[in-house]
Formats: structure tokens, sequence, C-alpha cells
């Protein structure tokens, strides 16, 4: 099972920033790159990544965790709500869920918004990671 590569990852990025930008005109987006701690992903907001995803999430999960072992690390995306201090998951669910089980940090790929209206993303946020991966 292919895993997206960092660089597929950093392309998927940019396309995310220029789709959000012309969605909401008049926005711009700063783009940030981090190592996230394990208690900075634990409260990253998770949004449901879709029933396609759900149907394979263990079997991608257990090839992550695998790759992992030999150094994949491909950034996950966030898009950050500063004044709300509100973290949320783009893309990158299973990495995550490695990360977070595994005690790892990780990389993270990052949107910052010069406005904060309220995303429709939002809508698809099933809470904090720490909350839902206990």
């Amino acid at each position: 099972m292919p895993l997206i590569s960092a660089d597929e990852e950093r392309r998927l990025f940019d396309k995310l920033v220029a789709y959000y930008e012309n969605l909401y005109p008049g926005m711009k987006f700063r783009k940030e790159e981090k190592t996230l701690s394990r208690d900075e992903i634990g409260e990253i907001h998770y949004t449901y990544p879709g029933e396609e995803s759900e149907a394979t999430f263990a079997e991608k999960v257990a090839a992550i965790g695998n790759a992992v072992t030999r150094g994949y690390d491909a950034p996950v995306i966030i898009l950050r709500k500063e004044k709300e201090g509100k973290d949320i998951l783009l893309d990158g669910h299973r990495r995550l869920k490695v990360a977070w089980g595994r005690g790892l940090g990780w990389k993270a790929l990052i949107m910052v918004p010069s406005q904060e209206p309220k995303f429709g993303m939002e809508k698809m946020i099933t809470g904090k990671i720490k909350e839902i991966w206990r």
C-alpha cells in the first residue's frame, strides 16, 4: 500500500492553501512548518476523514506504523486558528494515529489564516485527538 511522500504532501499543502485563498477572497495564509510534540498532537481537533478513508483506516495505520520504523515521516497538514487557539487536522489522520499511539512527535505543515471565519471544515470536527484516542 503506497504512502504519501513528504514531497507529495508539500504539493498538497500548496494546493490546499491556494484552494482556501480562492474559497475565501481577500484572505491570505501564512505557511509554517513545525514538529509537534505529543502533547500538541493531543490538542489537535480531529476531523472525520470520510467513509472511504474509514474503510481502510486500520490497514493504512498498520502500514504507516511499519514504515515509521524505517524513517517514514511525511508531515501532516493543519489549519491553525491562532486567536481561538485551535488546530484543525486537514490531512494526515492515520499518521497522527500512529504518532499518538507511539508517543511520538510529528512534523506538520501549518496554514494560518489572516482572518478567522467559521471554516466549513469545522463542521467535521469530532473532538480532540487526546479525547478520541485515549
